[in-house]
């Protein structure tokens, strides 16, 4: 008798009823008709779903965004969407003919879930086929660089010189980790019209120590030249070299001798001179820079200075000049890097415009990160596919956004090593020299004993007479 009752309870209830509240949650239907056992089949894997996205959510929406950056954490994602999505069709379609198969349904009935089902696939489709594409651009951003990546990585011909020596960045380091000193350096390039070299136009030191919390950064001239070359092939450059230059010289030979690739020949310099080991490095291109930012609705910053720049030539490609009034500003992709670029304007200079790089790559981060960008993810990380050359661990990229909202703002520290600021000086060519006594001195203040420089002789000064 038992057994022929509960059908009999659940032909009094709706199955288009039931079938609904199972498209809402797996598991509810069978429960609208009294059937548990198949209700907690059905819901079971919803709340682990449900537990597990909580668990994500524990650092914030933002971390947990930014977890998809990591290829294989978007792959396993699409990979549940999809399963979850296969579940919850069972779950409406088991709701819809539970204990009932011989009474006749009608068509409204009928209608009704197909919709439903039709919601489903096409919504838990296009989740799965978003993470799969969030998936295919970020393994691009994070492969492996090989010679054709935006910059040049080639392994150089051993050099048989033997007065190449190595120098204080060949030291053998502790493999980076989370809870020690980690630096990167970002780059961007200029490889825009008319270019018949990649310069390395901005170049900035990002560190994060988390034995006090903070981090400090050092924007290096560009310009920077009279500088010796830390594998000790030349003991000093020549005043015609510039920093920026220093990985086409190599490719080229005019500079011979050194034991790594073009471009890792300009981070271990950037290391050497500053004198902290440089765990990873960034490089994008500007031109990429400026379509991100018109992918994301352009962004807001705050001008300090009006800009009237005559020179300034890659605003439309034709005319020359760019202008921009002080204060409060929305600005698109070509503006933005015209913002970033611009050097020429009375007062202005490089140290300048590496301010406004470090304003607009921020600004330009929480705008990446607003709730409203989600679906736009995939096209952003495609065009930082062919914009950024990283070996950052996509992995680690979500912890170390969780680490850095918990840095005070009063912990971040930064330094351009300007004239104005004691660290280098003008030659009469327009170049910069630095002072490299008083950067290896602000390097062990900066770093403590991290610093390559502590408890070393300090350099000679290589600024011509």
């Amino acid at each position: 008798m038992e057994t022929n009752e509960t059908p009999a309870r659940g032909s009094r209830r709706s199955h288009s009823i039931a079938a609904f509240l199972s498209f809402l949650w797996p598991g509810l239907g069978q429960f609208y008709l009294r059937n548990r056992r198949a209700a907690a089949i059905f819901a079971l894997p919803a709340v682990l779903i449900l537990a597990l996205v909580a668990y994500e959510l524990r650092q914030g929406p933002y971390v947990f965004v930014t977890r998809f950056v990591d290829p294989s954490f978007s792959r396993t994602a699409a990979i549940i969407a999809v399963l979850f999505g296969l579940w919850r069709l069972a779950a409406v379609v088991h709701a819809f003919i539970d204990n009932d198969r011989a009474r006749a349904r009608s068509v409204l009935d009928r209608a009704v879930v197909v919709a439903l089902a039709a919601v489903i696939v096409i919504s838990h489709a296009g989740a799965g086929f978003l993470l799969a594409q969030t998936s295919d651009a970020t393994s691009k951003v994070f492969a492996t660089p090989g010679p054709s990546s935006l910059v040049d990585l080639t392994t150089p011909v051993p050099s048989l010189d033997a007065s190449a020596t190595p120098g204080p960045t060949s030291t053998p380091t502790p493999a980076p980790s989370i809870d020690k000193r980690v630096t990167i350096l970002l780059t961007g390039f200029d490889a825009g019209p008319g270019r018949q070299e990649i310069l390395y136009d901005s170049m900035m030191l990002v560190s994060f120590d988390p034995t006090t919390n903070s981090v400090q950064m050092i924007n290096v001239p560009r310009d920077s030249t009279s500088f010796p070359l830390y594998f000790g092939r030349h003991p000093v450059v020549p005043t015609s070299l510039r920093l920026n230059s220093l990985p086409s010289n190599v490719s080229k030979h005019y500079i011979v001798g050194s034991p790594d690739s073009p471009y890792m020949t300009l981070v271990n310099e950037v290391s050497y001179l500053v004198g902290i080991h440089i765990d990873y490095y960034a490089a994008m291109d500007l031109m990429g820079f400026a379509t991100l930012i018109d992918q994301v609705g352009g962004i807001d910053v705050v001008n300090p200075a009006a800009i009237n720049d005559p020179y300034y030539d890659w605003l439309d490609g034709v005319h020359f000049g760019f202008t921009l009034a002080a204060g409060p500003q929305h600005l698109d992709g070509k503006h933005a890097l015209a913002y970033v670029r611009s050097r020429k304007s009375a007062g202005d200079n490089d140290f300048g415009r590496s301010s406004r790089q470090q304003e607009v790559l921020v600004s330009l981060l929480h705008k990446m990160a607003q709730p409203s960008e989600i679906l736009n993810i995939p096209s952003l990380l495609t065009t930082l596919g062919w914009t950024v050359t990283t070996n950052f661990p996509a992995g680690q990229v979500a912890d170390y956004v969780a680490i850095g909202q918990n840095v005070p703002s009063d912990h971040f520290t930064g330094f351009v090593l300007s004239p104005t600021d004691g660290y280098s000086e003008y030659l009469p060519s327009g170049a910069l020299c630095l002072f490299n006594a008083r950067v290896a001195a602000l390097s062990v203040k900066l770093f403590g004993t991290d610093s390559l420089w502590s408890g070393k002789p300090q350099p000679a000064n290589t600024c011509p007479a």
